[in-house]
């Protein structure tokens, strides 16, 4: 039985499931937070594109060599296409503005292959590109975009950074030299400190909007003891799933406070 709940977890990881939850909870933090009027359908649209997205990113190049399996990735590749479905019909609900801008932040994923060998500046792209689709588009329901508007973006693309530093450490083991990533051009010890310092204006930026919540508060405790702890040695488990738990317990702490 234990075999068969770690076969499922791991799918469950592998097919992009729960990244795309985590970027679901993220629209959902930007709503809730702001008290913003939702947007019927986008986060549930943002969790097939992300799946959609990231399983395009991970598993292409080996759907590209002449002699890959498919039984290999047989249900990742099942998951994939339902994820392609679902989108395509939630699409089909939001308002053309809105489709419009979800088309733009899909050019980011088409982008991202040709920028995978600058390593920094693929960790930079990843954050603007999750800050655009969990920020900037559900906030365009508000006709006059406000100071707490500004104020979520810079946050938002802080903590991602902050979110995505242990699996730049992580994947420092296998990233080839060329790619100059943060780890390898600055050392693990000083890209943590990178990291957990960008967790400093990320808290003291709430307290300047008008809906300061001080969830953001142990957020940030939680994200600098994960980048604090982050090591070669650590399992994919540390980075895949409990670090992408993150915006989830974020969004669970606001539902219920």
């Amino acid at each position: 039985t234990m075999q068969l709940v770690k076969k499922f977890f791991d799918f469950y990881i592998k097919a992009s499931i729960h990244v795309g939850f985590a970027v679901f909870c993220l629209v959902k933090i930007t709503q809730i937070s702001n008290d913003l009027k939702p947007i019927n359908y986008l986060a549930i649209c943002v969790f097939f594109g992300t799946i959609l997205g990231y399983n395009f990113l991970k598993y292409f190049q080996l759907i590209k060599d002449p002699n890959f399996n498919y039984k290999s990735l047989f249900w990742i590749i099942i998951v994939t296409l339902i994820a392609l479905i679902g989108f395509l019909y939630y699409f089909c609900f939001l308002s053309f503005y809105i489709q419009k801008y979800l088309l733009i932040s899909g050019s980011f994923v088409l982008v991202y292959p040709f920028l995978r060998n600058f390593g920094w500046l693929k960790l930079f792209l990843v954050s603007f590109a999750i800050t655009y689709i969990t920020v900037f588009i559900p906030y365009q329901t508000e006709k006059w975009l406000l100071w707490n508007y500004d104020v979520n973006l810079i946050q938002r693309f802080l903590i991602i950074i902050s979110l995505l530093i242990p699996f730049e450490i992580f994947d420092s083991k296998t990233d080839a030299k060329i790619m100059k990533t943060l780890p390898q051009v600055f050392g693990i010890n000083k890209t943590k400190i990178f990291g957990i310092l960008l967790l400093i204006p990320f808290v003291v930026l709430e307290f300047l909007k008008t809906n300061t919540s001080i969830i953001v508060v142990p957020i940030a405790v939680i994200t600098a003891i994960f980048i604090r702890f982050t090591s070669l040695q650590k399992s994919n488990y540390y980075t895949s799933f409990w670090v992408e738990s993150i915006p989830i317990f974020w969004w669970i702490l606001l539902c219920y406070p």
